[in-house]
């Protein structure tokens, strides 16, 4: 007799895939042809989840229409099916299965775009945690500053493409998408201080220096390190935004 392990192995494959056979076992109680009855269940698990890819990739959909997401959708789904009941988690390696979807060729940005939505979602979903006043910094001697290292918020995270994410981002959210420059690089940190989730352009220098607090490294290197991308970085501004953004929950100084 199979293990149960089989059986479940056995049923998904045949609920993703049209051609595979119908699970033994499986009895029809009120029509005898289970074929076309299993058919209908395959169906609608389908079309449920091509359902939850789309809400939780809203602009990905935006972008490619509804035909070419639905040929996407499914090729992906059977490839990587969800392995927990909540679906408004699904879709972790969709950026990945996108970057490798030769139809997805003639859009390089799409998949940067799924990246930039998934952490969106993650950033939405990350545990709360309070951010730090600006002003605790000057309680700290100052001889101290460029030694100090920070804990910043769970729901802080950094993107770095080779298109214009965040000109696509809101293009999408102002439902203008026409003057567009796709030859522009950008970079995009995101982080959910309080409620909303909070998206902002960063240039290069910046984003050298937000990586690096955000890697642990000290004040001082992560200036050195920004400094070096851009003889221009205004570090008093960037340094005032990882306050006012609540990236930072906490101030870690050396003995």
């Amino acid at each position: 007799m199979a293990s149960f392990k089989q059986i479940h192995k056995e049923f998904v494959a045949a609920l993703l895939v049209p051609s595979a056979p119908i699970p033994k076992g499986l009895i029809a109680v009120k029509k005898p042809n289970i074929t076309s009855r299993f058919a209908v269940y395959r169906n609608n698990v389908i079309v449920g989840l091509i359902a939850a890819l789309k809400s939780n990739f809203p602009i990905c959909f935006a972008l490619v229409g509804d035909e070419f997401f639905k040929a996407l959708a499914i090729d992906f789904i059977r490839k990587d099916p969800p392995t927990s009941p909540m679906l408004f988690e699904y879709g972790d390696e969709f950026a990945l299965f996108i970057s490798q979807y030769s139809p997805a060729d003639q859009l390089p940005y799409l998949a940067d775009i799924a990246r930039l939505e998934i952490m969106w979602r993650n950033a939405y979903h990350a545990i709360d945690a309070k951010p730090l006043d600006i002003t605790k910094i000057q309680q700290i001697d100052a001889k101290k500053h460029s030694n100090l290292t920070f804990k910043t918020h769970p729901s802080a995270a950094i993107l770095t493409s080779d298109w214009p994410i965040y000109s696509i981002w809101q293009g999408h959210e102002d439902n203008n998408m026409l003057d567009i420059d796709l030859e522009v690089k950008q970079s995009i940190l995101i982080c959910r201080p309080n409620v909303d989730v909070l998206i902002a352009n960063i240039d290069p220098a910046a984003c050298i220096f937000y990586s690096a607090i955000m890697n642990g490294q000290s004040l001082g290197s992560a200036y050195e390190k920004a400094i070096k991308q851009d003889q221009n970085f205004d570090f008093n501004y960037c340094f005032g935004q990882l306050f006012a953004l609540g990236l930072i929950t906490d101030i870690v100084v050396e003995k």
